[in-house]
C-alpha cells in the first residue's frame, strides 16, 4: 500500500526496539547469554522470532524450544541482560530518527512510544533521545497483557492520548507489531531497517522503508490532512 493512504493523523505512536534503537542485536545477545549460561547448544536458533514480543513470550518460545527449560524463570533474567547492555553498549539510532521527532513536534502531531519492552529501558531511551519534553505518552509492557501481535498495547497508546484509533500512526520494525497495528485500526510504516521479512512488512504496512531519512518528501505536512 502506498503513503498517500495516510491521512487525518494527529499522533505518532512508536515501536522502541528496532523502530527508534538498533537494539535488537542485545535481544538476541541476552537469549544467547542464557543458554551459553546453561550449556544449550542453540547455533540453528532463529533470533527474529523474538522481535517486538515481551519477555514472557520469549521465554515461552524457549521453553517450546528446549524442554529442560521448563521448570525455570527466564523472563526476569532475560530482561536484566537486556538492560545491562542496552545501557553499557553503544547502541545506534535508527537513521534521522531526532530530526523526525523534533520536525513531528513542531508541526503539532503528539508523539507516543508503545512498546514490549520494560518501563525503566523505555525511561532511559527517553533521556538518551533527549524527548522527554515532546513523548506525551509512554506504553510499556507493564501496562498491558497479551503481546504483540495482538493490538493491546497500541489501543492502550491510544486510549492514553485520548485519540481515535484512525488518527493514530504506528512506526514499526517487526511483523507481530505490524500486524498488531492494523488491528487496531491503526495506520502503519514499516522500518526494514533490520527486518528478516521486508517484503511481508510492506505488504501489511500503509508504507515501508529502510529509516527516517528514507521517508517521501513532506510526508509529515501531509498526513496530517
Amino acid at each position: 500500500m502506498s503513503d498517500h493512504t495516510i491521512h487525518g493523523i494527529k499522533a505518532i505512536i512508536f515501536d522502541m526496539d528496532g523502530t527508534l534503537v538498533d537494539s535488537e542485536i542485545n535481544t538476541e545477545r541476552s537469549v544467547d547469554i542464557l543458554l551459553s549460561k546453561r550449556n544449550i547448544p542453540h547455533a540453528d536458533l532463529d533470533y527474529a522470532v523474538f522481535y517486538g514480543v515481551t519477555w514472557q513470550k520469549i521465554e515461552s518460545i524457549l521453553k517450546e524450544t528446549y524442554p529442560q527449560l521448563i521448570s525455570e524463570s527466564l523472563a526476569a533474567e532475560l530482561q536484566h541482560e537486556f538492560h545491562v547492555l542496552f545501557q553499557s553498549d553503544q547502541t545506534e539510532f535508527i537513521p534521522g530518527v531526532h530530526d523526525f521527532w523534533r520536525l513531528a513536534a513542531q508541526l503539532g502531531l503528539r508523539l507516543a512510544i508503545g512498546t514490549s519492552s520494560n518501563r525503566e529501558s523505555v525511561e532511559f531511551l527517553v533521556d538518551r533521545m533527549d524527548v522527554r519534553s515532546i513523548c506525551e505518552a509512554i506504553v510499556s509492557a507493564e501496562d498491558y497483557n497479551k503481546s504483540k501481535p495482538d493490538p493491546d498495547c497500541y489501543l492502550h497508546a491510544a486510549q492514553k492520548l485520548n485519540l481515535p484509533v484512525e488518527n493514530c500512526l504506528v512506526f514499526e520494525d517487526s511483523i507481530p507489531g505490524l500486524k498488531a497495528a492494523r488491528a487496531a485500526g491503526m495506520y502503519a510504516v514499516a522500518i526494514t531497517h533490520r527486518s528478516t521479512d521486508p517484503i511481508e512488512a510492506a505488504r501489511i504496512a500503509n508504507l515501508a522503508v529502510a529509516n527516517y531519512t528514507r521517508l517521501p518528501d513532506k510526508f509529515l505536512s501531509e498526513i496530517r490532512y
